[in-house]
C-alpha cells in the first residue's frame, strides 16, 4: 500500500454545491436535485493523473450506506439521492508512468451533509508509489474445531497467519522486514515526546504491543515476482489437532521465541522470527496479540529499533509505543470489530478498513485479484483502501491463486 519512497502531496479541490436531501420533493411535488461541481488540480503528476477517473465514495458514519460516484476534471455530479447526515469521504485513483503505478488518495472525515445548504469540501491528495511487498491475505481471528477427547467445539489460535506477497516487477529481500500492531491514531498521542524523535510526530505511527522480525543477514531470503511468504503463528499441520484447522508446516516463517520455548510450545522447523520490541508484555499470550479490532502494518524500520525498557510512553500513563516513520511502511490494514468502529491508522496508509464476523469464524481477510499476467502470475488490488481491496473468505488458506512457494523454503510436506 505505501512504500518507503518520495510522497508528493497534491490537491484535488473539491467544490460541491447544493448537495442537498436526495429525494426530497419541494411542496409543488418537485424533486431536489443535487448538483456537485468538481475540479483537479495534480500538480507535478498533472500529464499523467489528470485523465483518469477518480472514485468519490461517501460513507455514512452512522448506517455504512455508502454511495460512489466517478469524477473527472470539469464534470458534473450528481448527489441526487444521497440521504443528509453525516459521512466520510474517499477520493481515489491510480496511474502508472515508466512501469511504475502510483496510488491518489485522499480523504474528509464527519463531514455534514444537511437539507438545502450548500457545501464547498476540498480534499487534500497524497500520491504514493505502490509497494512490491503486501498483505495477500491473513487469518487472525482464529479457528473453531472439534476437540477430538471431548467432542466439544472449541477456540484455537496457533494455525493464525500472514501471508506476505511480492506484487512486483522485481526480487525483494525479506531480511529485517517487521510486522506489528499500532495504537489507535485518536486512542493515543506522543506529541509531548517530540524533542526524542528526529521528524515530527506526525511523520510517525506507534506500535502498541510487539515487533516481530523476519531474520537474515540482507540476502538470504529473496521473494521474487508471484512469490509469498507465510508468517504463521506457528508453522505445524494444525491439521492434525482438529478437523478444520490449517496445515502450516510449509509456513516461511513462525512467530516462536525463547519465550514461547520456555512454555513449552515445539519449535517447528520453519526459521524463528526474532521477537525484536516486547513493548507490552501482557500481549505475549498469544503470537499476534488481539484478534479482533486489529490493524496491522508491514515495514523495515530505517530509523532502528528501540530496546525493551527504553519505548516512549504516549499521554496516558503506563501505555507504550514503538515509533515508526509513515514512509517506512510496506503495507497496512485496518481490522476492525464491526462497521462502525473507528480506524486506528492514518488514512495515507490505510483510507478504508475490514472486519471479519466473531472470533473463531474459521475466515480471513484476501486481497482482490486485480489482473492476470500472461505467465498467469496475479497482480493484486492496492489502492490503499482496504475496505476496496479485500474480502472475507472462507476458509482460510495460504498460497491461494497459485502464489510460488520461495526456493529456500524447503521444509514441510
Amino acid at each position: 500500500m505505501y512504500c518507503s519512497m518520495k510522497r508528493i502531496s497534491l490537491l484535488f479541490a473539491a467544490a460541491i454545491a447544493a448537495l442537498s436531501v436526495a429525494s426530497c420533493d419541494f411542496p409543488n411535488g418537485e424533486v431536489v436535485s443535487n448538483k456537485g461541481t468538481v475540479s483537479l488540480d495534480f500538480g507535478e503528476a498533472a500529464a499523467a493523473a489528470a485523465d483518469e477517473p477518480v472514485k468519490v465514495v461517501l460513507t455514512n458514519v452512522g448506517t455504512a450506506q455508502a454511495y460512489e460516484f466517478e469524477a473527472r476534471a470539469g464534470e458534473t455530479l450528481d448527489f441526487s439521492g444521497v440521504v443528509p447526515g453525516v459521512y466520510d469521504i474517499v477520493a481515489s485513483s491510480q496511474y502508472s508512468r515508466n512501469g511504475i503505478i502510483y496510488n491518489c488518495l485522499g480523504t474528509l472525515k464527519n463531514v455534514t451533509f444537511k437539507p438545502f445548504v450548500e457545501s464547498r469540501l476540498n480534499v487534500q491528495m497524497n500520491v504514493t508509489k505502490s509497494s512490491p511487498l503486501i498483505f495477500k491475505e491473513v487469518h487472525y481471528n482464529a479457528n473453531k474445531y472439534i476437540n477430538p477427547v471431548t467432542g466439544k467445539s472449541a477456540s484455537y489460535l496457533k494455525d493464525t497467519f500472514f501471508e506476505v506477497y511480492n506484487n512486483g516487477e522485481q526480487t525483494v529481500y525479506l531480511d529485517g522486514v517487521c510486522i506489528g500492531d499500532p495504537l489507535g491514531i485518536n486512542s493515543f498521542n506522543f506529541a509531548h515526546q517530540a524533542d526524542k524523535l528526529k521528524h515530527p510526530v506526525s511523520e510517525y505511527i506507534w506500535i502498541g504491543t510487539y515487533v516481530w522480525q523476519i531474520p537474515g543477514n540482507g540476502s538470504e531470503y529473496p521473494l521474487a515476482p508471484g512469490e509469498s511468504a507465510v508468517i504463521a503463528a506457528s508453522a505445524g499441520d494444525h491439521g492434525l489437532v482438529g478437523e478444520g484447522l490449517i496445515d502450516l508446516s510449509q509456513a516461511e516463517f513462525e512467530c516462536i521465541c525463547q519465550k514461547y520455548i520456555d512454555k513449552g510450545q515445539v519449535d517447528e522447523a520453519a526459521p524463528n522470527m526474532k521477537l525484536a520490541c516486547t513493548i507490552k508484555e501482557t500481549g505475549l499470550a498469544n503470537q499476534f496479540g488481539n484478534f479482533t479490532g486489529t490493524a496491522w502494518v508491514l515495514f523495515y524500520p530505517s530509523e532502528g529499533l528501540r530496546k525493551d525498557g527504553e519505548y516512549l510512553e504516549s499521554d496516558k500513563a503506563n501505555n507504550y509505543g514503538q515509533e515508526i516513520l509513515i514512509s517506512d511502511v510496506f503495507d497496512a490494514i485496518d481490522c476492525v470489530k464491526n462497521a462502525t468502529t473507528d480506524k486506528k491508522l492514518p488514512d495515507v496508509l490505510d483510507a478504508g478498513k475490514i472486519f471479519c464476523a466473531t472470533t473463531g469464524n474459521n475466515q480471513s481477510i484476501v486481497r482482490k485479484v486485480a489482473s492476470t499476467l500472461e505467465d498467469g502470475r496475479k497482480v493484486y488490488q492496492d489502492t490503499n483502501n482496504t475496505t476496496e481491496d479485500f474480502e472475507v473468505v472462507t476458509p482460510p488458506a495460504i498460497r491461494r491463486d497459485g502464489a510460488k512457494r520461495p526456493s529456500w523454503a524447503t521444509w514441510g510436506r
